[in-house]
């Protein structure tokens, strides 16, 4: 078998892959509240918060379900699962997807010269997705993304 090819999480992919699990961790929240009329807001902030730990757990280890759709696994430079740290940086920023969404179209589509700086760089990137099965779809969204980006 041969080694899966090493590439960069293109944005199609990485977006993919935070809103599915975001969608994880709010889905329930959202469930709980709208049907729980008792304990809406405890129960929503205790599932946010378990589904949270789980998605920090899983970051840790470079697999959740999100980059497992998308087609990836996130690795370091060193071809190591991304660690604690870096897992629980990315749950935050899974945490508020909407919020980093949004800096990251502001990011990408500043008026003012080009504020992505470091962020076209791949030397810049502190984890790599590392391709483990063909996703059609995303393949050709994040081609798609590459000839006109």
């Amino acid at each position: 078998m041969n080694d899966p090819e090493v590439l960069l999480v293109d944005w199609p992919s990485l977006l993919f892959a935070f809103l599915t699990d975001s969608v994880l961790v709010w889905g329930p929240a959202v469930a709980v509240y709208h049907l729980a009329p008792g304990h809406q807001i405890p129960a929503a902030m205790a599932l946010v918060l378990v589904f949270w730990a789980v998605n920090w757990a899983l970051y840790s280890r470079g697999t959740t379900l999100g980059t497992y759709l998308a087609g990836f696994r996130l690795r370091t430079r060193r071809r190591q699962a991304p660690g604690r740290k870096y897992g629980l940086a990315l749950a935050a920023v899974n945490l508020g997807s909407l919020p980093a969404l949004a800096v990251l179209v502001a990011i990408s589509y500043s008026p003012v010269g080009d504020a992505s700086g470091p962020l076209g760089r791949a030397d810049s990137y502190p984890l790599w997705g590392e391709q483990i099965r063909r996703r059609r779809f995303l393949q050709a969204a994040d081609e798609y993304w590459e000839r006109w980006s």
